[in-house]
């Protein structure tokens, strides 16, 4: 490492101008990955995706950001500082938000390797703080608190000094907080038990977060008398949620500004030191995972220890077993062996992927909340069915354009077992056609018992047109993920599923296919002809399936050609 000079006696000690060019050889090698990584094939397209992406997380992020200024001078300057704590828990949920919807920037390599130089645990941890430092939810959160403490300033400039401290120390928290929520979970996740609780807890607190907010949101109900009987049970349960929530550091952070404004300078100290304590609390539980990790933690089930199981030694003298011969034919389902394994290992990821769970879930649950009111007020009412199903495949349509990522490591067996990858990429591809189909037979099944089953045409005309997006996008996903693979880890979290570049692309062939549908619906509605959608439908699906299967037969030339990419992709740590 840096400064490091071996033939130093023993007495020698570690200096300061040492460590600093140390920690200035990690942000040489951050920058240094940074640069070199555009100047491997595919990646100038995520520059691209990263250019085209990046104003769109702008605008989203920006509303959030001047809501809070705007928020914080509003309740200053109006005097209604009792309403800051709604200011401060707001800015959290945020936070917490973008850390999961929007993964960290990945590493071309494991932070870990650091390990192998002369490093102490003080500046291991300190290292584990900045690499992650310009994640997206703390770049976004620390500006709504900017903003917020402008709006403050504002408003009140006497109160600008302690607010600014307030904020920062608040933010601070925050930062530590999230990196302390994340090291932990994925250390509960290293364990295949824990992934599944855990994924089953996700689903049902986003699907029960969303039944909430149809059913209870104001802004979503279709008269006054909803609203008037759930404010009542609302406001009762913010009364007993405040004591706690007060003594919390969003709560502290707002009383603490509130009391000084006031003129209890000792009352908003002590909730200034409050605060710092459960920041002190927060690092300190950070650093304990970290210091497991220091000292070699390996966050693997292969690390895990078993007990050890009485077996029976097999007697020599038993019955040879019976040993297939090498030309058997024995086919599950009428597909060969190989591809039979491969779709059950397929089926095993399937259940522990907890996006791929979710994605196929939520659409479900989303057209059975909205189904019996949008067809109660009659709008769309007619194609609610072809609406619901072109939702319902976005998930799916998603996940397919990185279909090798959750092989990892194993992408070297697939290239020396006796095994094609067209029947590899096969496997792969039925899950995502037995998903969508189960997601339209599903959504059949909910509209027509919420609403109304739509007509034999319509629904006819829905098949076709999801045959045709459905071998469209697994054909293009099949070249995306051979061309631009990144490595999905399920026992990490806040990950991203797939290269930008790849997740832009599927965005553009979902919206096209939808538009292509919207087309063929509109020219069948113009001419009065519903009929006309169906074989219109059906030769766009056609067309799709031959350029699918032309894509599948030539997948083990493709697949040779970019083995080297593939490996080194997949197989990093």
């Amino acid at each position: 490492m840096a400064g490091l000079n071996r033939s130093q006696p023993e007495s020698w000690t570690w200096t300061i101008s040492q460590s600093r060019a140390q920690f200035a050889a990690l942000t040489r090698l951050r920058w240094c990955l940074f640069r070199n990584a555009f100047r491997r094939k595919g990646n100038v397209s995520e520059l691209v995706a990263r250019i085209l992406f990046f104003p769109i997380i702008g605008i989203i992020a920006l509303g959030p950001i001047v809501g809070c200024g705007f928020g914080a001078y509003f309740i200053v300057s109006s005097g209604h500082l009792t309403m800051l704590p709604l200011l401060t828990w707001g800015i959290f949920l945020l936070w917490q938000l973008v850390s999961i919807n929007i993964a960290q920037p990945g590493l071309s390599f494991d932070i870990n390797v650091i390990l192998r130089f002369p490093l102490s645990f003080p500046r291991y941890l300190a290292a584990r703080l900045v690499f992650g430092l310009l994640g997206a939810s703390n770049v976004i959160g620390t500006l709504a608190l900017v903003a917020a403490d402008i709006g403050i300033g504002i408003a009140k400039p006497s109160l600008l000094p302690w607010s600014t401290l307030l904020l920062a120390t608040y933010a601070l928290g925050n930062i530590v907080f999230t990196r302390m929520i994340f090291a932990w979970i994925d250390r509960w996740l290293s364990t295949r038990r824990a992934r599944e609780a855990l994924t089953a807890f996700i689903v049902f607190a986003s699907l029960g977060f969303q039944y909430l907010n149809v059913t209870f949101n104001p802004g979503l109900q279709s008269s006054h008398h909803h609203t008037s009987t759930h404010l009542p049970f609302f406001l009762h349960l913010l009364h007993r949620l405040q004591p706690i929530a007060a003594a919390l550091p969003p709560g502290l952070t707002a009383a603490s500004i509130i009391t000084f404004d006031k003129g209890h300078i000792l009352t908003s100290i002590a909730t200034l030191i409050g605060l710092i304590a459960f920041g002190n609390l927060f690092f300190a539980i950070y650093a304990w995972r970290m210091r497991r990790e220091f000292h070699g933690e390996n966050l693997s089930e292969l690390t895990t220890a078993k007990p050890p199981t009485s077996t029976k030694t097999p007697s020599l003298t038993a019955s040879p077993a019976i040993v297939p011969q090498a030309n058997a034919t024995t086919r599950t389902f009428g597909l060969r062996p190989a591809t039979s394994a491969c779709l059950q290992k397929e089926l095993i990821y399937l259940r522990r992927n907890t996006n791929q769970l979710y994605g196929f879930i939520a659409p479900i649950f989303m057209v059975f909340l909205f189904a019996s009111r949008v067809g109660a007020s009659g709008r769309f009412g007619t194609y609610l069915f072809p609406i619901a199903v072109a939702y319902s495949i976005l998930g799916a349509s998603l996940l397919s354009y990185n279909c090798l990522g959750v092989d990892g490591t194993g992408i070297q067996l697939y290239f020396l077992a006796p095994l094609r990858m067209r029947d590899v990429f096969l496997t792969k591809n039925l899950i995502g056609f037995l998903l969508n189909f189960v997601e339209l037979v599903v959504i059949f099944a909910v509209l027509s018992f919420v609403a109304h089953p739509p007509s034999l045409v319509l629904g006819l005309a829905t098949f076709c047109w999801l045959l045709f997006a459905t071998f469209t996008n697994a054909a293009i996903g099949n070249l995306r993920s051979i061309s631009a693979p990144k490595k999905v880890d399920l026992a990490k979290a806040s990950r991203g599923q797939m290269s930008q570049f790849s997740a832009l692309i599927a965005l553009g062939i979902v919206a096209s296919c939808c538009a292509i549908g919207f087309g063929g619906i509109a020219l069948a509605t113009y001419l009065h002809r519903p009929w006309l959608m169906i074989p219109l439908f059906l030769a766009l699906a056609t067309c799709a399936f031959v350029a699918y299967i032309q894509v599948l037969n030539r997948v083990d030339a493709i697949t040779m050609d970019h083995r080297e990419a593939l490996t080194e992709e997949l197989c990093k740590a």
